[in-house]
């Protein structure tokens, strides 16, 4: 019994965490702009949870004509393609150019995104993340773990409409990366 009610308490400290945790600093210019990869439907057409990602970085490059991009995510079991190609093919359908562009393609979590991420930042220790909000505690959690110093956030709403399972689903997620991601 004491074991449950520790458990519900901590799964409502990450509820609280998930919702609380909005945009910092997603006005700052940054050199680097990591957009987390979602589900995509086919080799063309991201999911709209992925494709809200990629607006807010659109309007973000466009905003800073020098900061460059890393789309990140692998192909899933049931993907034809990697996420991070179906990407960076909708970036530059909307106007980014491709060698602003940078492509994860090997991961298969939110830590692998982030941890390969970083090795094409060489030079900075200060980065944006774009993502979902309910995913925004969990991602910048890990960007610390993976080394990086400062962390700003924009995160797109979940036009999902399975948000309620998405935000659930998150909430066991930090739990996991809170002790097994490191």
């Amino acid at each position: 019994m004491v074991v449950l009610i520790i458990f519900l308490i901590l799964m409502l400290v990450f509820l609280c965490l998930v919702l609380k945790i909005n945009m910092i600093n997603s006005n700052k210019f940054c050199d680097y702009v990591i957009v987390l990869g979602a589900r995509i439907l086919d080799e063309n057409t991201p999911c709209k949870t992925l494709e809200c990602r990629l607006m807010l970085a659109i309007e973000y490059l466009n905003k800073f004509s020098e900061s460059k991009v890393i789309v990140t995510g692998g192909q899933g079991l049931d993907e034809v393609v990697s996420e991070a190609s179906v990407m960076k093919k909708y970036l530059v359908e909307h106007g980014i150019n491709s060698d602003r562009i940078l492509v994860e393609d090997k991961s298969t979590s939110t830590f692998e995104n982030l941890n390969n991420s970083k090795k094409f930042i060489k030079d900075t220790e200060e980065i944006m993340i774009i993502s979902s909000r309910y995913h925004l505690f969990r991602a910048k959690m890990l960007a610390f773990r993976v080394g990086f110093k400062k962390v700003n956030l924009i995160g797109s709403k979940n036009r999902s409409r399975f948000w309620k399972v998405d935000i659930l689903r998150e909430i066991f997620a930090i739990a996991k990366s809170f002790f097994i991601d490191w």
